[in-house]
């Protein structure tokens, strides 16, 4: 009896032993079809053009551009439209609508940020030149949002939220 355990195991290894061996040889004679990518590659830049770099930046838009934008940017956080036309008369008063404006004093950018306010901003921006223009906005946002700006959310017409944005935004707090 030993004898055949011994010869029915030596069968059963021997015959998956060479059924392995037909199905390596048979994946290996199938190929897989190529690979495909899923999104088609951009096409190459037209001769003569230079790749965007990291380095280069976007220009700044420009004051109509700039105005639309703000307008945009602000309704769809859920400003309201007087809170909204304060804040673009500020920007107005502020650069006229010029994003990446130097003024006198060394105040900078759309709202004519200065001193440690500036230096938040450029740590909010990752950047020490002029931030784009929607990085600007998402900074202010912020800034009105904290408690030390809560008297321009109790306004409730543009001229009082004007008049508050002014007040906070020169002080750094209400």
């Amino acid at each position: 009896m030993w004898g055949v355990r011994t010869a029915g195991a030596a069968a059963l290894a021997l015959a998956a032993a060479l059924s392995m061996s037909g199905c390596s040889s048979l994946v290996e004679a199938i190929e897989p079809p190529p690979l495909q990518a899923a999104v088609p590659p951009f096409p190459p830049p037209p001769p003569g053009s230079q790749p965007m770099t990291a380095a280069q930046r976007v220009p700044p838009p420009g004051r109509g551009d700039t105005h639309a934008e703000m307008v945009s940017w602000l309704s769809t956080r859920g400003y309201r439209d007087f809170q909204v036309a304060a804040l673009v008369q500020l920007a107005n008063t502020e650069s006229g609508f010029r994003p990446c404006v130097i003024g006198p004093g060394g105040y900078h950018y759309l709202f004519q940020w200065g001193g440690s306010r500036l230096r938040q901003l450029h740590d909010y921006a990752q950047t020490s030149g002029c931030p784009q223009l929607k990085t600007q906005l998402a900074f202010t946002d912020k800034e009105l949002h904290d408690p030390k700006f809560s008297c321009f959310w109790g306004a409730t017409t543009t001229p009082a939220a004007y008049v508050e944005l002014r007040r906070i935004f020169g002080r750094g707090s209400c």
